[in-house]
């Protein structure tokens, strides 16, 4: 049987003159649940996984064929709906030709032409003041978990998965350090924790210790859990704009290029593969950039 088979119509194909997205859904569920599973064993993202997953069940819906039977024509129409009907930004469909890249190469299928990603239009990253900051730990100080959480995220710019997969054997408090295993590309690397953050991580193993909770893990919940929190303390430290842990992120790399640190450090910190990556920060704080060209002004 072909990869993403399922039953058609009667006469064997759509009804003539009705375009694929009217016909009922075509449903391939074995095929996007081995798609998941294999994303879940590369250790992708639990919102990778979802969000490919949410994406190859829309396509197969709107193809209605097998995958190793998809023509360039059918991921042509697919992008033109997409665009014209489901009213897609270039980020979304951005999104979507990543998620279906990986579900032919995934089943090993040559299938790219007429897969090229659209150029998104660069977006300043979100972040918080220090003010704010620090009005967020404030708001989530009377759960030890919770705080340590945040400082962690905060501190160390650690990526919500990686977060999540911390254990005890990841902490060396003797040398300040937290080791990042399997990170985004699969790459391991150092990050820091001060002192701040050792005791608000020793405050809640303490409380975590006393309510007997046993698990290899050092924060054993899960992401969705860590996103409902940090909204929650947003809402109650009374921050406007949506918090998530990945503005977090942003707010670390945004407060250190603020105070001088090199970008390369930034970069090594944030586990990205390239500064490039990284530069992006460089453009978000206006005030900065205006006190860093009034210290480096030359005298013509």
């Amino acid at each position: 049987m072909s990869v993403g088979t399922a039953p058609r119509g009667r006469a064997g194909g759509p009804r003539a003159g009705v375009p694929h997205h009217d016909e009922p859904s075509f449903s391939a569920p074995e095929l996007v649940d081995r798609f998941q599973r294999t994303l879940q064993g590369q250790e992708r993202s639990p919102c990778t996984v979802k969000q490919y997953g949410h994406i190859a069940r829309t396509f197969l819906g709107y193809v209605g064929k097998p995958l190793d039977e998809v023509s360039t024509r059918d991921i042509e129409g697919f992008r033109e709906y997409l665009v014209l009907q489901r009213h897609y930004s270039k980020n979304s469909l951005y999104t979507t030709v990543r998620g279906l890249t990986c579900l032919f190469r995934t089943f090993g299928i040559p299938m790219e032409r007429g897969l090229e990603a659209p150029r998104r239009p660069e977006r300043l990253p979100h972040y918080l003041s220090e003010e704010e900051t620090h009005r967020l730990f404030e708001a989530a100080h009377a759960s030890p978990r919770d705080y340590a959480i945040l400082h962690v995220l905060a501190y160390s710019g650690l990526r919500l998965g990686e977060l999540c997969r911390l254990t005890f054997e990841d902490i060396e408090f003797d040398r300040g350090i937290l080791h990042v295993r399997s990170g985004k590309g699969d790459k391991d690397r150092e990050v820091l924790i001060e002192e701040k953050t050792r005791d608000a991580i020793e405050r809640y193993l303490a409380d975590r210790k006393l309510a007997g909770i046993e698990s290899p893990r050092l924060f054993p919940v899960s992401p969705v859990t860590v996103e409902r929190m940090v909204r929650r303390a947003a809402t109650l430290a009374g921050l406007s704009q949506h918090v998530t842990p990945h503005v977090l992120r942003h707010t670390l790399a945004t407060a250190l290029l603020r105070r001088g640190c090199d970008i390369r450090y930034i970069q090594k910190l944030l586990g990205h593969a390239s500064v490039a990556t990284t530069q992006i920060y460089t453009h978000v704080d206006t005030q900065a950039l205006r006190e860093a060209y009034r210290k480096a002004q030359p005298e013509f």
